[in-house]
């Protein structure tokens, strides 16, 4: 065995030791994701939303089991390594819509497509963000985002995989490194490379990325900068309640939201508590897109209906999971 530098050239370590202290301080954080509770991932996960490099879909849900996009895999590497653009890129372009096809420069990602672009990995640019990564394209981008950072040595040590016959020498390059470095691990020799990768699954490798940063590579900067949010909503969401007769002596109550991210997003009445002899609260949840499903980032409408006695007004509002939205206002 012997050990190599993987780059000709060297860059400067910008990733925070905030990730590395969130890990091994996690036990005394206050924040936890809801549906992370008992998930192997639950330390690594929360310790890189401490450090501020990633959120969930809502304040306190994560998803664990969704899978990610292409947009999403680009902003968990850009944010989680704490990318810089090189000053070496060829370009002195200052969109992410003129190296890429179908990104548009208001779009949620844009900023990370530029700045993944800038740093050398290789996105087609044809790249559709809305497509699913598979766990060896994530992995593979995910050394390249590594090594975009500076000079590390590896161990030259062949680590077989046994369900990698069929990839590409790239890819398997990349397998490698990471294999090497400790940055993942073969489960029963096999690493599952055609699978789509999980939320839960690209934020573990992220966060032993980010680790393996801090402690390898030479460092001069340990400032994070927060994370940008994923496509989810934000604290000005409203919801509205509109009456109407449905038959004797009932109304039919539709709550309606606006700006939600997707046409996946939906509404659920939770309960209804009648606080007086004419007044209503109607509570709502969101709920969640269905994982296996692409939807078109196209802010949709809302709606969900329920029933209420004559002569009642209503107001809606969120339960938890959803406190985003804001409370209506009473309606007639």
């Amino acid at each position: 065995m012997r050990t190599t530098n993987l780059m000709k050239r060297a860059k400067k370590m910008s990733i925070a030791c905030g990730i590395l202290a969130a890990s091994l301080s996690f036990g005394a954080s206050a924040f936890a994701f809801s549906d992370l509770n008992g998930h192997s991932a639950e330390t690594k996960i929360n310790a890189l939303h401490d450090a501020g490099v990633i959120n969930g879909i809502t304040s306190d849900l994560f998803a664990p089991n969704a899978k990610v996009t292409l947009a999403q895999g680009v902003q968990f590497l850009v944010k989680g390594l704490a990318l810089k653009p090189q000053t070496d890129t060829g370009s002195n372009s200052s969109t992410a819509s003129s190296f890429f096809d179908n990104v548009k420069d208001n779009a949620w990602y844009a900023s990370s497509f530029l700045t993944a672009k800038q740093s050398g990995l290789t996105l087609a640019q044809n790249a559709n963000p809305n497509a699913t990564l598979t766990r060896a394209e994530f992995a593979h981008l995910l050394t390249e985002a590594l090594q975009s950072k500076g000079d590390f040595a590896v161990t030259e040590m062949y680590v077989d995989v046994a369900d990698g016959r069929h990839l590409s020498s790239e890819i398997m390059n990349s397998l490698q490194i990471l294999l090497n470095t400790k940055v993942i691990t073969l489960d029963n020799g096999k690493f599952r490379p055609a699978d789509i990768i999980t939320r839960s699954e690209a934020a573990v490798m992220v966060h032993d990325a980010a680790e393996f940063a801090a402690r390898v590579i030479n460092q001069d900067d340990t400032v994070i900068e927060p994370s940008e949010p994923e496509p989810v909503p934000v604290n000005n969401y409203i919801s509205d309640v509109v009456l109407e007769k449905a038959a004797e002596g009932v109304n039919k109550a539709t709550i309606t939201v606006d700006n939600l991210p997707n046409p996946g997003y939906g509404l659920a009445v939770e309960r209804i508590e009648f606080t007086s002899a004419t007044k209503a609260v109607i509570y709502f949840k969101i709920t969640l897109p269905d994982p296996d499903m692409m939807y078109p980032q196209v802010i949709t409408k809302g709606t969900v209906s329920t029933y209420l006695p004559e002569g009642y007004t209503a107001t809606a509002e969120p339960v938890m999971g959803s406190r985003w939205l804001q409370p209506a206002t009473d309606v007639q």
